[in-house]
């Protein structure tokens, strides 16, 4: 039987992470998780906080903390407000813990005996100011690829090259902001990625067909093109798991490579026999969602860790990488005021709307812009007009015309062949994980429900005395209630919240699963009291967007 295993990048926990970093991956990953479990898949959705690097000491140097404290109450607040956004994971675990560094030190080790673990010297940036060798996140400078002027030493966020802490222009220490760097020679241990660059080539070339993103190919075959380097993955931190071999007992795994492994480490947290039945299983199918920013350290340093180690677990079958959510423009920078992030917006509108306007949003092939407009487009268009006018006239009408029962009617055909029609292209869109189409997809069928009802006015119809405008009338609810009970189905993934409520009408009905039935005419509705399903954006919420953006969102 195939089972699935879906992963979302593991969020940095040195701070609150913005709807930038809800976008790129653990949102589309619980979309795409909860449609799975919808169609009864064997599947478990493992995510959790990334504890270790350079980016947690800094900010618990900045707030006079330790990195233990600071990760500890991150962790915690993130989870919490990760389960308001309504996503369900099977775990939401850590990468300190003791069920991660043993497999840290198993694979590791397995590597190291295999001879896939070298000894690379290279020159690390020491801070004369601070008296410290300063890792990659420690020092920024300007991008020599972009020129983007906030790049750091290990990657620049703008145009997601991974670079080498010497290749920065102009770098400075971020502890202190001074430029007194020099870079002296050390010794840590790397991946040996030239060594393995001939079986990650053969494991990309094979599994790339598998509904990876374009960019995630594009990238990993430019960076074999050009040559694979070793990879360090050690560093000297204070916060991590400390490297088990002589020589090298002073230095830490760096988070390249404790954090990818966590994806098992925190799947053993869960299950420790169940976790060896998942990613040791030949049925299984790994499916990772991530940023661009994330595609090396996935689809090359992550594969050659697992080829490397041979220790029979199993490769990702599909490697999903989204483009940015920019804001109006700009990167997402809590520190520049520009954006929001996901308690400041959680505060201001519930989470159904949230996961609906991003959802729409998706920065699939190219960089996206939130902007005012295209949240009003989801949220008043989309959700309030098209989907929730349409349920609440139909439950309306039901109600006051068939004294809230399933009318006693026959499925209109043309209405019939569209639900179909609608229906099936929300599952190939799913199978491509073209996420935001399926999305698209759900909102075309409300769009056949709104059409069939301004066409026919059943409302009209109710009034004649004509028992076949009686007739046509009735046709045309049952056809609509059946709409309304296939939209409470396919908005499960996307807003659950609302898909609960639409699905408690059908009570004994209400079963969520992804099903090709009709509704039985007669059966009785639960439609006391119809109210809205949605509402438009107010004034206020729009002021409390703007406010907690620091910037004023395009009108």
């Amino acid at each position: 039987m195939v089972r699935y295993i879906v992963t979302s990048a593991l969020p940095y926990v040195q701070g609150i992470i913005h709807l930038g970093n809800l976008i790129g991956s653990i949102l589309p990953a619980d979309i795409y998780y909860k449609y799975l479990r919808m169609c009864g898949e064997d599947a478990i959705f493992i995510c959790g906080s990334d504890e270790h690097g350079a980016a947690i000491e800094l900010k618990a140097i900045k707030e006079k903390t330790t990195p233990e404290a600071l990760a500890e109450g991150n962790h915690q607040q993130i989870k919490k407000l990760l389960e308001q956004y309504e996503c369900t994971f099977t775990i939401y675990g850590r990468t300190h813990t003791e069920q991660n560094k043993g497999v840290v030190y198993e694979i590791f080790e397995s590597l190291y005996r295999n001879g896939n673990i070298t000894k690379v010297e290279s020159e690390l940036p020491y801070c004369n100011t601070d008296k410290r060798f300063i890792s990659d996140r420690f020092i920024e400078g300007k991008c020599p690829v972009c020129g983007y002027v906030q790049a750091r030493g290990d990657q620049c966020d703008s145009c997601g090259n991974l670079l080498e802490p010497k290749e920065l222009i102009d770098p400075y220490c971020t502890i202190c902001g001074k430029k007194d760097i020099t870079f002296k020679k050390t010794t840590n241990l790397a991946l040996d990625l030239v060594k393995l660059q001939p079986k990650i080539k053969e494991f990309i070339e094979a599994s790339s067909t598998n509904g990876w993103s374009k960019n995630a190919v594009h990238h990993s075959l430019g960076y074999i093109k050009r040559g694979l380097r070793p990879r360090e993955i050690t560093r000297d931190l204070k916060y991590g798991f400390p490297v088990p071999l002589d020589g090298f007992k002073d230095k830490l795994f760096y988070v390249w490579f404790d954090a990818p492994i966590a994806y098992i480490g925190i799947t053993k947290e869960w299950d420790a026999k169940k976790a060896d039945d998942y990613w040791k299983g030949k049925d299984t199918r790994l499916v990772q969602f991530m940023g661009k920013d994330n595609i090396e350290p996935h689809t090359l340093i992550w594969p050659g860790i697992l080829i490397g180690s041979n220790l029979g677990y199993i490769l990702p079958r599909t490697i999903y990488a989204y483009e940015y959510l920019n804001w109006e423009g700009e990167k997402f920078s809590k520190s520049r005021g520009v954006g929001l992030d996901i308690r400041e917006a959680i505060e201001i509108l519930p989470a159904d709307y949230w996961r609906f306007a991003l959802a729409s949003m998706l920065p699939q092939s190219a960089d996206t812009d939130f902007t005012l407009e295209s949240l009003k487009q989801a949220i008043d268009n989309d959700m309030n007009n098209v989907i929730g006018n349409f349920i609440n006239r139909t439950l309306t009408l039901i109600k006051s015309n068939f004294e809230g029962s399933v009318p006693k009617g026959k499925l209109i055909s043309e209405i019939g062949t569209q639900i179909e029609e609608k229906t099936a292209k929300y599952q190939v869109n799913f199978e491509r994980i073209d996420i935001r189409e399926a999305l698209r997809s759900v909102v075309e069928l409300a769009g056949v429900g709104n059409t069939l009802m301004s066409s026919t006015e059943p409302w009209k119809l109710a009034k004649s005395a004509d028992p076949a405008d009686r007739e046509k009338m009735t046709d045309i609810l049952y056809s609509c209630i059946n709409i309304v009970y296939k939209l409470g189905i396919l908005l499960h993934p996307f807003t659950p919240s609302a898909s609960a409520e639409i699905l408690k009408t059908f009570k004994s009905e209400a079963k969520m699963e992804f099903v090709d039935r009709i509704l039985e005419s007669g059966m009785k509705l639960d439609i006391e009291k119809v109210a809205p399903l949605f509402h438009k954006l107010t004034e206020e919420e729009i002021n409390k967007i703007e406010q907690h953006s620091g910037k004023r969102v395009s009108r």
